[in-house]
C-alpha cells in the first residue's frame, strides 16, 4: 500500500509544475489586459475594449454611477473627455478557480468637457476565464482623498 501511495506521487510531481506554470502565465496575461485597459482608453478605442469585457460587465465608477458594458463603452468614445494619462500599479491577483480578483491604484489625468483633473484611486476588477479567455466582468473605482 505504502510503494502505490508513494508511485501516486511521484506521478503527480511533473503535473505541479505545470499547473503552477498555467496559473502563473494567467496571471501574466491579466496584469498585461490591465495594463493594455489604461491604454485602451487613452486611445478612445472602445472596439478592443469591447473584446476585454464580459456581456455582463458593469462598473462602478468613481463618482458612484453605474454603468453596463454598452454605456461603458460609449463613455470610452465620448471626445469631450480627454485621459491624457492613466497608470495602474501595486497590482494584486486574487485566484479562485477560473476568477480573478484584481486590487491595485491608479493614477489618471486629463480633461473632462475642457476641464483639467486628476485622479488617484484604487480600483477592483474581477477577471473570468470563458473559453480560454479572460474577460472583465466587473469593476469598481473609488477616490483616494487628497488628505491620505
Amino acid at each position: 500500500m505504502f510503494r502505490l501511495i508513494s508511485l501516486l506521487l511521484l506521478l503527480s510531481l511533473p503535473a505541479l509544475p505545470q499547473s503552477f506554470a498555467q496559473t502563473e502565465g494567467d496571471e501574466s496575461k491579466i496584469i498585461a489586459l490591465e495594463n493594455l485597459w489604461n491604454q485602451v482608453q487613452v486611445a478612445h478605442d472602445a472596439d478592443a475594449m469591447e473584446k476585454m469585457l464580459h456581456p455582463d460587465f458593469v462598473l462602478t465608477d468613481y463618482d458612484g454611477s453605474v454603468l453596463n458594458k454598452a454605456q461603458f463603452l460609449a463613455s470610452i468614445r465620448d471626445k469631450s473627455n480627454q485621459l491624457t494619462s492613466e497608470v495602474s500599479q501595486d497590482m494584486k491577483l486574487h485566484r479562485h478557480g477560473d476568477t480573478v480578483v484584481v486590487i491595485g491604484a491608479t493614477h489618471e489625468k486629463g480633461t473632462a468637457k475642457g476641464k483639467p483633473y486628476e485622479h488617484h484611486g484604487r480600483f477592483t476588477d474581477t477577471w473570468i476565464k470563458r473559453d480560454s479567455q479572460w474577460l472583465c466582468v466587473a469593476s469598481q473605482l473609488a477616490l483616494i482623498p487628497k488628505s491620505l
